[in-house]
Order: C-alpha cells, then sequence, then structure tokens
C-alpha cells in the first residue's frame, strides 16, 4: 500500500512539473506570439502601440493581459485612417482545455475616425476562442488554428454618444483544414446576427421601413479541396496593390484556377428575415473535366408583395425599379393563401446554358482561363474627357 501511494505521490509531482513547464512555456509563446504579430502588422503599414503587457500567475491559465493597446491601420488612398482603442486585452489557454486559445476584449471599443467624432462599440459580452492545433505547439512557422468561434451580446454602436445601431446577439464559427483533399472540406463558416436595429431617430430621419430592425440574418460557406498553401497571405497581397483592378485579377484567378483543378468546389447559403418577409438563397459551384463551372442556386421569398409595398411606400423613387423587376420575376412568382406572393426560382448553370424551373432562359459561354489571367490593358483615352473633343483640330487646307 505504501508503494502504490508513493508511485502516485511521484506521478502527481511528475505531471505538476510538467504543467509548470509548459505553462512557462505556453506564456512566453503567447508574449512572443503576440510581439511576433505586432511586428507583422507594423510591416504591413499598421502602427500598434500599448501601454505595458503583463503575465498571469494563476497556474490554472497561461494568461498575457495587454494593456491600452491602439491599433492604426494603414492610411486610405486620401490619407484618412481611424485609430481603435481597447483598454485591455486578454490572450489565454485554459489548463482543463489547453488546445482552445481565448482573446478576451473588453466590452467597450473606440473607434477615433477623425474631426472629433468617435465610434463606440459597447457590449454586454464579447468572447473569441480559436482551436489550436497540436502540431503547431513547437512548430513557431506552421498555421496554428484550426477555426474558432466567436459571439458578442447586447452589442450597441454609438457615435459620439448618439445611439446608431443595436444588435441583440452576433455569433460566428469557424472550421479550417489546410491538407484537405479533394473530397473533404478545407474552410466552414456561418455567421448569424439577431434582433439588429438602427436608433428610432436614424430610422424616422431616413424613413426606414420595418421599424428599421432585421430579426435575423444567417450566412453559411463552404469551400472544399486543396487550398494554396500560401492563401492566407492573400489578403496582405491585396492589400499592397495600389487599388489597381487588372492586378488584383492577375493574383487572384491563378489561385482560383489551381482550386478548381485540385477538384475545389463549394456552396453559400442565405437567410434573412426582414419586415414580413422571409427570404432564402443558396448555391453551389464545381468544375467539370473541362474546368468549366457549373452548379445551381435558389432564390426564394414570402410575402413578396407585402415586403414591396413597405419599400415603396418608404422610398417612393424606387416604385419604378421595383415595379421591372417584379415584372421581369413574374414567371417566378406565385400566390398562396399563407404566403402572399411567393417568389421560387431554381437556376441551373452549365454545359453551355442557363436554366430556372427548368426552362433555358441564356446561353452560357465558355470560361476563358488565360483571358482572364492575363486582361488586356485598358485603351488609351484621348486628353481632355475622353471623348477626343481635346484633340487639335485637322489644319485647313
Amino acid at each position: 500500500m505504501r508503494g502504490v501511494l508513493k508511485f502516485l505521490l511521484s506521478l502527481m509531482i511528475g505531471i505538476a512539473i510538467i504543467w509548470i513547464g509548459f505553462w512557462w512555456y505556453a506564456q512566453a509563446r503567447l508574449q512572443s506570439g503576440f510581439q511576433a504579430w505586432a511586428e507583422q502588422q507594423a510591416a504591413d503599414g499598421w502602427k500598434v502601440s500599448y501601454d505595458s503587457m503583463r503575465r498571469g500567475t494563476s497556474p490554472g491559465n497561461a494568461e498575457l493581459t495587454i494593456n491600452h493597446l491602439v491599433l492604426t491601420p494603414p492610411p486610405g488612398p486620401a490619407g484618412q485612417t481611424i485609430a481603435i482603442s481597447l483598454p485591455s486585452v486578454v490572450l489565454r489557454i485554459a489548463a482543463l482545455n489547453p488546445l482552445v486559445f481565448h482573446t478576451d476584449l473588453p466590452n467597450q471599443i473606440t473607434f477615433a475616425v477623425g474631426n472629433g467624432v468617435d465610434l463606440v462599440l459597447n457590449a454586454a459580452s464579447i468572447e473569441a476562442s480559436e482551436n489550436l492545433d497540436p502540431n503547431s505547439i513547437f512548430d513557431k512557422h506552421a498555421y496554428p488554428f484550426r477555426g474558432g468561434d466567436f459571439a458578442a451580446t447586447n452589442v450597441q454602436v454609438l457615435a459620439t454618444s448618439l445611439l446608431v445601431l443595436q444588435i441583440a446577439q452576433i455569433t460566428s464559427h469557424a472550421d479550417v483544414n489546410l491538407k484537405a483533399g479533394a473530397n473533404a472540406t478545407a474552410f466552414a463558416s456561418t455567421t448569424t446576427l439577431d434582433g439588429l436595429a438602427l436608433s428610432p431617430l436614424l430610422t424616422r430621419i431616413a424613413s426606414v421601413p420595418f421599424d428599421g430592425k432585421l430579426a435575423h440574418l444567417s450566412l453559411a460557406a463552404t469551400l472544399s479541396g486543396p487550398l494554396p498553401e500560401d492563401i492566407g497571405k492573400l489578403a496582405d497581397k491585396l492589400d499592397a496593390l495600389p487599388h489597381d483592378r487588372d492586378a488584383e485579377q492577375k493574383l487572384v484567378v491563378p489561385i482560383v484556377r489551381k482550386w478548381a483543378s485540385q477538384g475545389g468546389h463549394g456552396n453559400v447559403a442565405l437567410n434573412l428575415l426582414l419586415g414580413p418577409s422571409t427570404i432564402n438563397a443558396g448555391g453551389n459551384l464545381s468544375f467539370d473535366a473541362n474546368l468549366q463551372p457549373q452548379g445551381t442556386a435558389d432564390v426564394g421569398a414570402t410575402r413578396l408583395g407585402a415586403l414591396t409595398t413597405a419599400l415603396t411606400n418608404s422610398y417612393p423613387a424606387l416604385q419604378d425599379d421595383i415595379a421591372q423587376a417584379e415584372a421581369e420575376l413574374s414567371p417566378y412568382i406565385s400566390n398562396t393563401e399563407q404566403g402572399g406572393q411567393t417568389l421560387g426560382m431554381h437556376v441551373v448553370y452549365g454545359a453551355g446554358n442557363v436554366s430556372i424551373n427548368g426552362q433555358k432562359v441564356a446561353a452560357m459561354p465558355p470560361l476563358d482561363w488565360d483571358a482572364l489571367e492575363n486582361p488586356p490593358p485598358p485603351p488609351v483615352d484621348a486628353p481632355g474627357d475622353g471623348s477626343g473633343a481635346a484633340l487639335p483640330a485637322p489644319a485647313t487646307p
């Protein structure tokens, strides 16, 4: 019996020593990881400042607190920028769940937009967490996350103390698998917003229908197939471009083409509760053996008449545009006792055709990847307004 107790005591001491070592290492990684992130942001043109950093003292959590963190993104084309101020941010990993990385955000975040105007985000709670990849724990160069969650409740946005917007709840979940094969999910995300409402003052001033409220919004997206190894750097590369559409196209199209050639496919779904209507939309995309896009899309809406009536009552200038849209969509609108006017469209595209509800509506030209990757240079305009009027007049004989 004494031997068993001695063994258990030794085991407990060994586990404690291992945890203390991991706890010390994890806190050091939190600090070095934040500093590396700040240096990367600075290299991308951001300004990152903070008053102090403090490591945690509880053995139950590896923790790092950053006090008075201020983030300033690069200036825009006109030189404008903002300053994002957070009183404190806590990065932590719990001992009982060491593969979940938590970011505790403050209940108030300030966005200084210039000219003495501040946007303030208040929330009852803001929680963010990311799932760590065990393979990245001792590899500083590996992408560390496999997805994560975000949740915020009772969110309010104020502009110089004036309430602008409030949202009852925001939730988001994402899964990432950078090693996904052709038939595996590489990225999946769902985001929902509930109880979104403009302030009553803005609703009255702008004549916003439905009392300025959006009951529910959800968006889900899935991408499958191998993702490019440097997909995480795509946003930084796009930001580095001088707002050149052709340059952005030359950068993005080869990535999409490679993804398509390796079995890439995806889908997206939208659900919206707006005023009297429920709106659903979704679609999927894949590629055939010739890398030509194919897939389906669905759009549905209930109580369409009540929705359009509310919009035209608030914005009479839209009446002609709405009437034209209703006329074009009339083949896909039906009347029901429960839902009033109901819209239902099922689109199928691919193999050179586009059909809606089983009827062909258009031919689908083939996709020329080479032309997309190498867009022609824009035409050279004549001096002046581009009409050629500023060109010298021909000499009179």
